[in-house]
């Protein structure tokens, strides 16, 4: 048995079922050639951020470098200041130490004055009386 007979055949056109492939491999294309387009505008401004990024980064590490210098320099001067106080500290203690010692024999002998100065006033008046004695007596005997 043989097949039915087809129907006539129909002449197809060149390329008449390839305009809708050819139409999307261009869409294709062009979207292809926009992500490359957008990822390169991604890309360069992720590296200008980058770059700005790294400059900021720089400048306060600089910046941060700089005032450690001079926190350290502050101490420095600090710490000298510091010796110099205590140095004069211990001059002044010292010279206090001095002082008191100046003073509590200065004390003692001031008491032995106030405690002595009844006596001492005593003998002196007695002192003077004996001299105003041998005044009148040295005076009597040159009249006669």
């Amino acid at each position: 048995k043989k097949p039915p007979p087809r129907g006539p055949k129909k002449k197809k056109k060149p390329n008449s079922g390839s305009g809708g492939v050819m139409e999307m491999i261009e869409k294709l294309i062009h979207e292809a050639q926009d992500l490359v387009k957008e990822s390169q505008s991604g890309e360069n401004t992720a590296q200008a951020a980058y770059e700005q990024l790294i400059a900021d980064t720089n400048a306060s590490v600089e910046a941060l470098q700089k005032e450690i210098t001079s926190k350290e320099a502050a101490k420095s001067d600090a710490h000298k200041d510091k010796l110099s106080a205590e140095s004069d500290l211990k001059d002044t203690i010292k010279e206090l130490e001095g002082l008191n010692k100046y003073n509590s024999e200065l004390h003692a002998e001031c008491d032995y004055l106030l405690k002595n100065f009844d006596l001492r006033q005593s003998t002196r008046s007695n002192e003077i009386e004996a001299l105003q004695q041998a005044k009148q007596i040295l005076d009597g005997a040159s009249l006669n």
